[in-house]
């Protein structure tokens, strides 16, 4: 069953490396994405899907998602995204787009650091 949850800003949604417990969906505020203590991404965008990844592959979390602000999010448990899915079709599409898009923006990122690790070598 899905619900509603209020993040106070500070507030971890997900932990890097815990077993997943569903997915969310960011419904208002902005959060931040955090890898290792590296900030990779703010979500601000409402409606945007996140820890999908440990349902879809049985791993646990691999990023830290802190509220930048005061937040609210969907929380759909563990299990739920076969059901949610046959009820509401256009949310596969949604999640695999937003995973391409994932996936465009971190090929683009490896291929830039290789471009201009490249370069130094050559230059070096």
């Amino acid at each position: 069953m899905q619900k509603e949850l209020d993040v106070p800003a500070g507030k971890h949604v997900i932990e890097q490396d815990e077993v997943g417990q569903g997915f969310y969906v960011l419904k208002s505020g902005s959060l931040e994405v955090i890898k290792d203590d590296v900030l990779l991404s703010v979500l601000m965008f409402p409606g945007t899907i996140f820890g999908e990844m440990g349902d879809i592959l049985g791993k646990p979390r691999t990023c830290t998602v802190r509220a930048k602000n005061d937040s609210k999010v969907i929380h759909v448990p563990d299990g739920d995204m076969g059901d949610l899915i046959k009820e509401n079709p256009d949310i596969a599409l949604k999640i695999i787009k937003t995973l391409a898009t994932r996936l465009d923006r971190t090929t683009q990122k490896l291929a830039s650091a290789t471009k201009e690790s490249s370069i130094w070598s050559i230059k070096g």
